[in-house]
């Protein structure tokens, strides 16, 4: 069977989600449940890989839902998707909540990793812990420690299927002939499933207004080796 290309059924839950926003506006709380059920657990698994803490992340959750309750007539779909705007206030708390906690500098919590690597320790990247890696600009370091988590999170909600070939392109490097030989798969099925994930990827960051101009380099990582 061919696999269709582009990340179906973005578009309709992105019109469930302003449906949903609208609805929690008029305070419709099953409206609040069912987009809490939705993204809560993306955001915590976002908040968690950022701060390295559960219970701090737990708390980024709660605010960030808190905000949605208060402010969901705020939001305009003019300024990106609603797990985007989520997103934002969600990214604001988190570097809040690193601010609060200053006993180090904000650069100190912030270490390089790989696109596949999901890694829910609260210890590591705690102050306290080594991060080897330290930046001139924290601000700048935040960002980019945000943009990885919320791209593993990302990962971890794509098919599995999907998701390995991503592993295989960026952490090991492997070009799409190599993956199609080590994964007995044609490579046009290897090319599909890379179109396909890249694709929400490129959605979810650009419904993120801070991450925007990222979006647009994510999915246009080349693979090593094109094999056309």
């Amino acid at each position: 069977m061919r696999e269709k290309d582009g990340a179906s059924g973005e578009p309709d839950r992105a019109a469930g989600d302003r449906s949903l926003l609208a609805r929690i506006g008029q305070r419709d709380q099953a409206a609040f449940a069912e987009l809490y059920d939705r993204y809560a657990d993306g955001i915590f698994g976002t908040a968690v890989r950022f701060l390295r803490d559960r219970s701090m992340a737990a708390e980024v959750v709660q605010d960030t839902f808190m905000a949605v309750w208060q402010r969901g007539e705020q939001f305009h779909a003019g300024s990106g998707s609603v797990i985007g705007w989520m997103l934002g206030i969600a990214r604001n708390r988190a570097i809040d909540r690193l601010r609060a906690e200053a006993r180090r500098p904000l650069a100190e919590w912030v270490r390089p990793g790989q696109v596949s690597s999901v890694d829910d320790n609260p210890d590591r990247g705690r102050p306290g812990h080594s991060s080897g890696s330290h930046s001139d600009d924290p601000a700048a370091e935040a960002d980019r420690r945000w943009l990885r988590a919320v791209i593993q999170t990302v990962l971890g909600e794509l098919r599995s299927d999907e998701r390995e070939i991503l592993v295989l392109a960026y952490d090991h490097a492997l070009s799409q002939g190599e993956i199609a030989n080590r994964l007995g798969i044609p490579i046009g099925t290897v090319k599909s499933r890379t179109r396909r994930a890249l694709a929400r990827l490129r959605l979810r960051l650009e419904g993120v207004p801070d991450l925007r101009d990222q979006a647009s380099s994510v999915s246009a990582i080349p693979l090593r080796g094109d094999d056309r």
